[in-house]
């Protein structure tokens, strides 16, 4: 494939100098890294016939998971199937999802959403009793269950109450990961430094997996909190992993126009209940743009209004819910009217500024239909993961799906045979002066990423963005120092990973828009680019020719 991937220094497969044989140790089954919906649950289905470590850098609430607002995507209404989730899942991936991925997740999505409620989750139900279902963007009807508009945090507290409370659970909060330990070409486990530890860690682990979330912190405006900086994704990628998809990242729509950071997420459930999006004369454009209008899927929606706001010189448009009402709003969106009033906007009165922020990394370690990674031992589940359900576009809410319904096929998979944790030496050495890691080096990645790799890419932009990207790496040299020296690199390594892609994909494809190559292609790219450490360019990775059948 064309384009080439080159870290420098970075390229290398350690972040630290080290000897397993002079470092603390620990020892498990199963270790899961992250505390989301996908390594929680990872982690209270192994613990049902492994010791399990979950490790997390920071506190066990802190994910992506308790960020998220629509809720979980699942075919259980009575107008509802399979089928129909199946084929909305394709039309969005636009030829790149994996179909037998795709109905395997959907089909356990009912049980696996029954499990939820037996967690704890209370899902938000009609006055007679039934689930009550949402529509979100590039669903065909309402599928979407939800618990109020805070669905991630409810699902984050049950599963975190479960994972307290279970006594073959050992947890590791404030530990950062620093690399994937391999040995003869296995995951034997990790290296990990423990909050106020003046070196790393050893755990060894029989198997080991990553759900550690995705690399929002890459660009400028993200929904994505400070944590989401790619972590497992780079350490998977240094331990030879295949990583694939990375060109794919969604941005959310409707970020509230604000100083916070992260930026408040106002869920499309919103604009499923009714709301529209208005420019600045009060028009709402999406009827000219799509079908679905304000609920097309959401690569659309953004490059819509990333259109609007180029025409009107403004840095948003606008959300308006006025017509739903005072007493509808506060009851159905209590955290989005909170978050309104606390940036001095009436949600009921007020036309709210919108804009899109990075939200989604759709790429991440190519998996198998079990979670398994191409590094034996190794799995991968979550945000952190490329399993091929969402090809180049995530069908809204079907991340949480995706987690939930993968960290249970990983368990199942390990249950039918794991291995006991294993003992290796292993050593590292680096030279070379670090230079650590600033805030300025991820301040101007940022802005390089957002400016040049956002939602409208072309090949001058990328070839900056790749060649400034290597300098970057350049500068990093020698081991990190510390968490942020960590972090930075990890940082470094994700954004050539999408620069990178993006730049070899010459066509637009979903989320992955191309000015110079505005069309799709499907002669020559319906394939997904996979990426190896050492090997400068990407492999072709053929998507099975049902989902074109499908109408995709």
């Amino acid at each position: 494939m064309d384009g080439a991937l080159d870290l420098g220094p970075l390229d290398r497969r350690y972040l630290l100098p080290f000897d397993t044989d002079e470092l603390p140790s620990r020892a498990c089954d199963v270790l899961v890294v992250g505390s989301g919906i996908a390594g929680l649950t990872a982690a209270l289905h192994a613990a049902a016939f492994a010791r399990v470590l979950l490790v997390t850098k920071a506190p066990l609430t802190e994910t992506n998971t308790w960020y998220a607002q629509g809720g979980i995507a699942g075919a259980v209404g009575e107008a509802d199937s399979v089928e129909l989730h199946v084929a909305d899942t394709l039309v969005v991936g636009q030829g790149l999802c994996d179909p037998a991925v795709v109905r395997a997740v959907v089909q356990e999505a009912p049980e696996a959403l029954a499990e939820l409620e037996a967690f704890g989750v209370a899902f938000d139900r009609t006055p007679d009793g039934r689930i009550a279902l949402a529509r979100e963007g590039g669903h065909s009807l309402p599928r979407v269950l939800h618990s109020g508009d805070a669905t991630g945090a409810e699902v984050q507290d049950a599963l975190t109450a479960a994972v307290r409370g279970h006594r073959g659970i050992e947890i590791l909060e404030r530990a950062f990961l620093v690399d994937v330990l391999t040995h003869d070409g296995r995951c034997v486990g990790a290296l990990v430094l423990e909050d106020g530890a003046s070196g790393p860690t050893a755990v060894w682990a029989g198997s080991t997996v990553l759900a550690t979330g995705g690399c929002g912190q890459v660009y400028r405006v993200t929904t994505n909190p400070e944590v989401a900086t790619g972590d497992g994704v780079a350490a998977a990628w240094r331990a030879g992993a295949l990583v694939t998809d990375t060109e794919f990242v969604q941005f959310h729509p409707t970020a509230l126009d604000s100083a916070a950071s992260p930026k408040f997420l106002i869920t499309e459930a919103l604009r499923g209940e009714g709301a529209y999006l208005l420019d600045c004369e009060e028009r709402r454009f999406m009827l000219d743009a799509h079908p679905l209008a304000e609920l097309a899927p959401r690569d659309v929606v953004s490059r819509e209004i990333e259109r609007v706001m180029a025409r009107c010189k403004r840095p948003n448009v606008w959300l308006d819910a006025r017509h739903l009402g005072e007493e509808f709003l506060k009851k159905r969106f209590p955290s989005i009217w909170r978050a309104c009033e606390e940036a001095g906007y009436d949600l009921a009165r007020d036309l709210v500024p919108v804009a899109p922020a990075a939200h989604y990394a759709v790429g991440g370690v190519l998996t198998d239909l079990d979670g398994r990674t191409s590094v034996p031992g190794l799995y991968a589940s979550g945000e952190a993961a490329a399993t091929g359900l969402h090809g180049a576009n995530r069908l809204a809410s079907n991340s949480l799906l995706e987690g939930l319904v993968f960290s249970r096929r990983i368990a199942r998979a390990l249950e039918r045979g794991h291995s006991a944790p294993p003992r290796a030496r292993i050593v590292e050495r680096i030279d070379g002066v670090s230079a650590g890691g600033t805030p300025l080096l991820r301040s101007r990645l940022q802005a390089l990423m957002s400016e040049r790799v956002g939602m409208t890419r072309s090949e001058e932009g990328l070839a900056m963005a790749c060649a400034e990207i290597e300098a970057l790496a350049a500068g990093l040299g020698g081991p990190a120092l510390d968490v942020a020296g960590m972090e930075s690199r990890n940082l470094v390594t994700a954004a050539a990973l999408i620069a990178c892609s993006a730049r070899t994909r010459t066509e637009s494809r979903g989320v992955h828009y191309r000015s110079d190559f505005p069309e799709r292609d499907d002669e020559r790219w319906r394939v997904r680019l996979a990426w190896k450490r050492g090997e400068a360019a990407a492999a072709a990775v053929p998507v099975p020719a049902i989902a074109t059948e499908a109408g995709t």
